[in-house]
């Protein structure tokens, strides 16, 4: 053998194989870099979030109950009469329905307990009232097309949904998380204003 032809692989450092010839490796691999997915924040939203930071701060006890909000809070009868359990399961998300009616009554408590809050009052009616509206026209119809299985369904809700509306409450002193962005979106399920099925 030539002295020129040996090569050395001693110093290589590789996630797969190294050859000094023909490989056969017929394993699939995702050697592709994903960037980060960047949020824009929600510009309504963070003013929402400074004007309850804002009235904290001064500690006004108003007491009068959003009358949006209220709405999103109590029953809309439509149809027939679901409760929460019955319409997850209707949607065949019989998995989650513990953890839903988890979600839903901390969050449920958590806004009465701020409800003295205008300012709080209209974060989660805008919060609320976003998710809808996201949820209508950006999840609803690939659920109603039947062509999207559930975790593509959940990945939808994360990036359309969660995601946006924690890039923009993140500096929220009531501390606003995604276990209660989810309690939020079964309020409104529980309440007949999104559907699964």
């Amino acid at each position: 053998m030539i002295e020129s032809n040996k090569a050395s692989f001693e110093q290589i450092d590789a996630e797969r194989n190294v050859s000094g010839r023909d490989t056969h490796d017929h394993s699939v691999t995702n050697n592709y870099y994903q960037s980060p997915v960047v949020y824009r924040q929600d510009p309504r939203l963070k003013v929402l979030v400074e004007e309850h930071e804002q009235e904290i701060k001064k500690d006004s006890h108003y007491k009068d109950f959003s009358v949006k909000l209220n709405n999103f809070l109590e029953r809309k009868v439509e149809g027939k009469l679901r409760d929460l359990k019955q319409k997850l399961e209707d949607g065949a998300r019989d998995y989650i329905v513990d953890y839903a009616l988890e979600a839903k009554e901390a969050v449920s408590k958590k806004i009465m307990k701020y409800s003295h809050y205008k300012s709080a009052q209209e974060l989660y009616t805008y919060i609320l009232a976003n998710v809808r509206a996201t949820f209508i026209h950006e999840v609803s119809p690939r659920i109603k097309s039947g062509e999207f299985p559930d975790y593509q369904i959940n990945d939808l809700i994360e990036e359309k949904i969660i995601l946006p509306v924690l890039e923009s409450v993140g500096s929220c002193s009531l501390m606003i998380d995604r276990d209660e962005l989810y309690g939020l979106l079964y309020i409104l399920t529980g309440n007949c204003y999104i559907e699964w099925d």
